[in-house]
């Protein structure tokens, strides 16, 4: 090789080098910038995504297999557990502890306990700020004997669940801050929320609270005759929480839906909520008659089992796939931005033949 051509040789391979370290560097460069999008994105879900976990709303706590495992699934660290009902059923109509939990089993230690009381509203009413004091004490009371039974020895939130009104708001704020003054500082005070509570913020008022926690079910008038669905809706969702959502002046936490439940009606007029009828004996044609695509079953003969009489009409309502992943991106897109807890209701096996742990995880993403 002459001296020319081993110069044009060595010169093309250092353009060579030169051109791939260039592109290398471009790499680097790149691969550098992907990691910091990564970065930031896994710090946004971070700061703004949610914790998911469970209602627990059964009268005893015993969870089987399949729902310990749906708590795994989900990564729950607490469990918002149904202490008991209050409602002005002592032989005087004072207000007592119904259908209080026992727990058959402790809770594990990975899990923490946040309890919940609910309060009917009938309750509040008349209520004098002694009574709301006295109230309160007993509440801290029963609920602190309840945590200890369910093997722990504290919790740091206590959360109450009231449908409240524009008659009751008074005295149900005022035995809120009777509960507050009771408890540590240490330990958060949240309420529930409705959707109409939310919209209607000056005639609802807003809690003397830490946090609330929006109730994403229940929407429509379970009590009207017809074909609708009062659990989920989301054109109740759109009226009532898009121009308001991101304005409520509280910390929000928020739940959703995976039951489903059938709605009885005898003679056009609500009679409650079959529990004892089973959902598959609907398809039963010599049983129900049923129009196509209808959620509207009308009994041939009267099942006493159920407490059911021919002639009456069972509305089955359920929480759909469609309609829970639909409710999620509502809420992703209109509520603020901040760290949240988002809790399903509730854990029961059945809820599971209808969502997978992968499509609740999938909800959770959404945020």
């Amino acid at each position: 090789m002459s001296t020319e051509s081993l110069k044009i040789a060595i010169a093309g391979n250092t353009r060579f080098v030169y051109l791939w370290t260039m592109e290398i560097r471009h790499v680097c460069r790149l691969i550098g910038l992907i990691g910091v999008m990564i970065a930031l994105i896994a710090c946004d879900r971070q700061h703004h995504g949610a914790t998911a976990s469970f209602y627990y709303w059964k009268t005893a706590y015993e969870p089987d297999r399949i729902e310990k495992h749906a708590l795994e699934e989900i990564g729950a660290k607490r469990l918002f557990v149904r202490i008991m009902d209050i409602d002005t059923q002592g032989p005087q109509g004072e207000a007592v502890p119904v259908s209080a939990i026992t727990f058959r089993e402790p809770l594990p230690d990975s899990l923490a306990i946040v309890p919940v009381v609910y309060i009917i509203n009938n309750v509040l009413k008349d209520l004098s700020a002694g009574q709301q004091e006295e109230l309160a004490g007993r509440i801290i009371d029963f609920v602190t004997a309840k945590v200890k039974q369910a093997g722990k020895t504290g919790f740091d939130e206590l959360q109450i669940d009231c449908d409240w009104t524009a008659s009751t708001r008074d005295a149900y704020f005022g035995f809120l801050k009777a509960i507050r003054a009771r408890m540590a500082d240490s330990v958060r005070l949240s309420a529930t929320l409705r959707l109409h509570q939310v919209r209607n913020r000056r005639s609802s008022g807003v809690p003397p609270v830490d946090r609330t926690l929006l109730m994403c079910y229940n929407m429509g008038n379970l009590r009207k005759p017809g074909e609708h669905n009062s659990i989920i809706d989301l054109r109740e969702m759109d009226t009532y929480l898009k121009d308001f959502l991101s304005e409520y002046p509280l910390p929000m936490d928020m739940a959703l839906p995976l039951f489903s439940w059938s709605v009885v009606f005898r003679k056009g007029q609500y009679t409650g909520i079959s529990k004892r009828l089973d959902p598959q004996m609907l398809s039963d044609t010599s049983v129900f008659a049923r129009d196509a695509e209808s959620s509207l079953y009308r009994l041939k003969v009267a099942l006493p089992a159920a407490g059911l009489q021919q002639g009456d009409v069972v509305r089955r309502e359920q929480t759909r796939w469609e309609d829970l992943s639909a409710a999620a991106d509502f809420l992703a897109r209109y509520k603020r931005k901040e760290r949240f807890t988002l809790l399903f209701y509730h854990l029961d096996n059945q809820v599971f033949k209808s969502f997978s742990d992968e499509q609740l995880q999938e909800i959770v993403h959404r945020f």
